[in-house]
């Protein structure tokens, strides 16, 4: 298989998807003291045409996973050493219909999962969701897939646009759709997939939801199109959206993953807006049945021009805005543009004094 990512930097190794078998023995294991501190601030994260469109973070293995948009990779960083191991899905990764967006992390069972899906949903607003998507269940302590799931079958061609990912205290992986909006539940043992939430109109050119979340058993969405909150409550057998009012009702526009960070204690929620930066809002007792808007946390305006936050994400005990440019030129005999350096920009003392500011007017008040 031709590999087109090459690194600068960033140490990059890469691999094929490999299924585990039964007698397979972990070869990770978690650090005994938990995650050392990380120190870096800003950085980057050198490595030809990576395109993160969504990354998260392993609190008990200490490194992040990166869903690496154009290339439909997926890509397991070790922040501390900037070493990034890259595994290719073949007959998915460097081919042009296929995108990695979403990745997420299982606090609960320490297994993350991706998404491989059709990029065209998103290039065409939802005209166009047509081919094969899976949802995959990655087991880093072995450094192999459990399973993998073609969901193409349920969906039957009438929505799609998968883009996020959230596991509940069960076992049970949910993720969202954008066109139109839909969630859709994954057993455990990732079997079967049923649709859970599904509007009562199904229209996929309409654009619905983007980032999905959970703290305890209230998940959480944006809507991307609205910009507005809703929660649903996970023990239930089919998802039902109750409207979740924000305060001040400031404009969330062109929002897309969505995060609920350890470090906050499902407090706070962060929303990636992709032309305006990273908003920051919190339920004081994360019940999650109202929201402060804290504030946004412009885009960086010295990154390169193009740029578009697309997530965020938690490294050691710091926040991280992702960044990612959909723009850029497809270099010829591949399918991502020529960048070779991608910015995380640390916005953790933002978010801390939008934190601040919300305690002092509370004490106005």
């Amino acid at each position: 298989m031709g590999r087109v990512l090459s690194p600068r930097d960033t140490k990059v190794t890469f691999r094929d998807e490999e299924l585990q078998r039964p007698g397979d023995v972990p070869v990770v294991t978690a650090p005994a003291s938990g995650c050392p501190p990380f120190k870096k601030g800003s950085f980057s994260i050198d490595a030809y045409q990576l395109y993160p469109e969504n990354m998260d973070w392993d609190a008990k293995l200490c490194q992040v996973y990166v869903g690496i948009l154009f290339n439909a990779s997926f890509g397991i960083y070790d922040a501390y050493q900037d070493k990034l191991d890259v595994i290719s899905f073949p007959g998915s990764s460097l081919v042009k219909e296929f995108h990695v967006g979403g990745v997420a992390w299982d606090k609960h069972s320490g297994l993350a999962s991706v998404i491989v899906g059709q990029g065209n949903a998103f290039e065409t607003s939802g005209a166009n969701i047509s081919g094969d998507n899976f949802i995959k269940k990655y087991d880093p302590r072995t450094r192999k897939f459990l399973w993998s799931l073609n969901v193409t079958a349920l969906t039957k061609g009438v929505y799609g646009g998968f883009n996020d990912i959230t596991h509940d205290a069960a076992g049970n992986t949910y993720f969202c759709g954008t066109f139109p909006s839909s969630i859709l539940k994954v057993d455990p043992q990732g079997t079967t997939v049923v649709p859970w939430y599904l509007p009562e109109t199904v229209n996929h050119t309409i654009r619905g939801y983007s980032g999905i979340a959970i703290h305890g058993n209230t998940i959480i969405t944006l809507d991307s199109l609205t910009g507005k909150f809703f929660r649903f409550d996970a023990t239930a057998a089919t998802g039902t959206p109750i409207p979740v009012p924000h305060t001040p009702d400031e404009p969330i526009i062109r929002g897309d993953a969505i995060r609920l960070p350890l470090k906050y204690g499902g407090k706070v929620l962060l929303v990636a807006q992709n032309t305006r930066g990273v908003a920051v809002l919190r339920s004081k007792d994360a019940s999650w049945t109202s929201v402060e808007y804290l504030g946004l946390i412009p885009t960086d305006p010295s990154l390169p021009l193009g740029a578009l936050t697309t997530s965020a994400t938690q490294i050691g005990d710091h926040i991280y805005a992702v960044t990612d440019w959909f723009a850029d030129p497809v270099v010829p005999g591949t399918v991502a543009g020529n960048k070779t350096s991608f910015p995380m920009v640390d916005i953790t003392g933002k978010i801390d004094e939008l934190l601040g500011q919300g305690k002092r007017r509370k004490h106005r008040n």
